[in-house]
């Protein structure tokens, strides 16, 4: 019962928006299926990182420090404003590739966004607080490559699901409007993390 309502919240909180939403989201409509993919695959391996730090306590001992999240939430911020300025500045070069991203391999996007993505930080640490588990049993194992595949998957049907042939007439026709909206709403999120970290904005 317990692991059906964790996966149950899990499922919950990997489909709300977020910074990993946003990523899959400009990865698929600007770069296609395999790109979207890949970039999910990444952020599936983001959150078996987080769920081996929640699991073996590495997280809660950053938790329990006001700092250490404040830090977290900063890095988060600021990444997120670099990757959507970024893909601003890459829409209005007329050569494309010359654009000076940070990362250009999408696991590695899927990755690091989803590591500096605080909501996936604190709902590990909080989840895994609750059942507390020991890391030495089959049940730790079990969760710990549950999570990270369910959430591998659904990004993946995300993109799949936007990058389907009744959609593609669409998203061709507003490619640049989607780019632009998309760019710019993961910069507007990584505004917003850093001023609620900054100012304590709800």
């Amino acid at each position: 019962m317990m692991f059906f309502s964790a996966a149950l919240a899990h499922l919950l909180a990997v489909m709300s928006p977020g910074p990993d939403t946003a990523i899959i989201f400009h990865q698929s409509l600007v770069k296609g299926r395999a790109q979207g993919i890949l970039t999910a695959l990444g952020i599936g391996f983001g959150i078996f990182i987080h769920c081996f730090f929640a699991i073996s306590g590495i997280s809660l001992l950053i938790y329990s420090s006001e700092e250490a999240k404040f830090f977290i939430k900063c890095i988060g911020a600021f990444y997120l404003l670099y990757l959507g300025l970024s893909f601003l500045i890459s829409k209005k070069s007329s050569k494309p590739d010359e654009s000076k991203v940070l990362f250009k391999n999408p696991f590695v996007i899927g990755l690091v966004t989803n590591l500096l993505n605080v909501k996936a930080f604190l709902f590990t640490v909080s989840l895994f607080s609750f059942i507390n588990l020991d890391s030495n049993t089959l049940m730790s194992l079990i969760y710990l490559f549950y999570f990270p595949l369910t959430t591998a998957a659904w990004f993946s049907f995300v993109s799949y699901a936007l990058t389907h042939h009744s959609m593609g007439d669409i998203f061709n026709k507003h490619s640049d409007n989607i780019q632009f909206a998309s760019s710019a709403f993961i910069a507007g999120l990584g505004l917003f993390i850093l001023l609620q970290a900054l100012y304590g904005l709800r």
